[in-house]
């Protein structure tokens, strides 16, 4: 690829809602896009190492997503799966590396996906934020059933614990029945909540959303927010929204997203 005739890199699964979104918003923007999955884009990037220094060729803007290593079929064999290991880290090191805007860009222990509110606290040591205990079993069947006992297992599946399937992992916690959820939409310094009640700007959940994204060391996030007269505790911070998650702000992320990636 030539880099003087694209002017940002998307990688995703090619039906990846939020990336195709994010194309069409570049694209009415006047920005020529590079649409491409995991595989794909590895094979793009020459990268260099001398003393000190690295250097990735070519050096473009990049927007990642999670699904761009999604497979549609398993790995028929051992040298498929080192194959996409290799193409794997090999895009991790043009991500991180690359001096251009990428959105998100992996880091040394790779790239965030999704934390929920022990591991929030816990991680990114937030003693100013009150954690909910959460248990984690290798199925739902091995934990103590109620109404109020909600989880979410490995496949992104949440619901309360009886509706889950058996025998796949997962990680689940005790709900309010009074709680309501405010998710908020990140963009570097910017931040997009979902609703317009006042409780949001009373709480400070914007630049308390701005504030959790920037020591998980991401640019693009949705936080969500339990909201009781308590005050509010994050549940989960999705480093990789889905698209329910920032529909209600897509006008305003996308603004955001399209001006950090062409800047």
């Amino acid at each position: 690829m030539d880099s003087r005739t694209k002017d940002v890199l998307v990688v995703a699964r090619h039906d990846d809602a939020i990336a195709l979104r994010l194309r069409r918003a570049l694209e009415d923007r006047g920005c020529r896009v590079e649409y491409v999955d995991g595989a794909a884009a590895s094979r793009l990037f020459t990268i260099r190492v001398g003393s000190g220094s690295a250097e990735v060729n070519p050096s473009m803007p990049i927007f990642a997503r999670a699904s761009a290593w999604w497979l549609d079929q398993a790995p028929a064999n051992c040298d498929e799966v080192f194959l996409r290991s290799e193409e794997y880290a090999t895009f991790w090191a043009a991500a991180a590396l690359c001096s251009a805007p990428v959105v998100n860009r992996p880091g040394r222990l790779g790239a965030v996906n999704r934390i929920t509110s022990g591991p929030i606290a816990r991680t990114l040591r937030l003693d100013s934020e009150r954690a909910l205990d959460e248990v984690y079993a290798s199925g739902p069947e091995l934990l103590e059933d109620g109404d109020n006992v909600w989880g979410e297992d490995a496949n992104y599946i949440s619901g309360p614990i009886a509706s889950l399937t058996k025998k796949v992992p997962v990680r689940a916690r005790t709900v309010s029945a009074q709680a309501l959820y405010e998710i908020v939409a990140v963009v570097g310094g910017r931040a997009f909540p979902a609703t317009v009640d006042p409780r949001t700007a009373d709480l400070d959940l914007p630049a308390r959303s701005i504030d959790l994204a920037r020591r998980a060391s991401v640019h693009f996030a949705a936080i969500t927010w339990a909201v009781t007269d308590g005050g509010a505790v994050p549940v989960r911070l999705n480093a990789d929204p889905d698209e329910n998650d920032i529909f209600y702000s897509w006008g305003e992320v996308a603004d955001a997203l399209c001006e950090d990636l062409t800047q």
